[in-house]
């Protein structure tokens, strides 16, 4: 499997989340971080840098469904997604959020996930009225942290353009070395 990578600004977004989130467990959290991680979490983070997935992103990310959602990663990582989507798609993003269609906001998304994610492809297909099927490199097989930060990315980006009920299911990718699922909303 390739080394990915993550843009600082993904790194930040993580370490914002706990901070918001979680602000009186921070210091802990930031402490039960691997040595690797905790340097990278301790240090000024760059946006513009790319940091290694496993200790900047992944093992972050595990440590937070453990000490916030009872190990429930899918739970923990949905919601760092949605957080990450509500912070990030702001200033000039809010008037684009205000006209695009859901279908446009997904295209650009395409291009966001593969911009702070290296060595990642996404795809987009089945695109109809109120749902598409967004398929999208599987970064580990050890967890699916990626897998569901953006599920939860892509449904709050959906509900900041004003769909209403958004859902996802999981569904069987075209290419083995991928993850897909379905967004659907009313």
């Amino acid at each position: 499997m390739q080394i990915h990578n993550v843009k600082g600004t993904g790194v930040m977004s993580t370490r914002t989340y706990v901070e918001e989130k979680h602000n009186d467990q921070f210091e802990s959290w930031i402490n039960s971080l691997p040595k690797k991680s905790n340097d990278i979490y301790t240090n000024v983070i760059n946006s513009t840098n790319w940091y290694n997935l496993e200790d900047a992103y992944l093992l972050p990310m595990k440590l937070i469904a453990q000490s916030f959602f009872d190990g429930n990663e899918e739970l923990a990582a949905l919601d760092m997604g949605k957080y990450s989507a509500e912070h990030g798609l702001k200033g000039v993003y809010k008037v684009f959020l205000m006209k695009a269609s859901p279908q446009t906001l997904m295209k650009a998304s395409k291009r966001i996930i593969s911009i702070y994610h290296d060595n990642v492809e996404v795809n987009i297909d089945n695109v109809k009225k109120k749902s598409f099927v967004l398929s999208c490199t599987r970064i580990t097989t050890n967890n699916k942290l990626f897998d569901f930060r953006t599920i939860g990315w892509c449904m709050k980006a959906l509900e900041l353009t004003n769909c209403k009920n958004v859902i996802f299911e999981n569904v069987k990718a075209k290419n083995p070395e991928m993850f897909a699922f379905k967004l659907s909303w009313d």
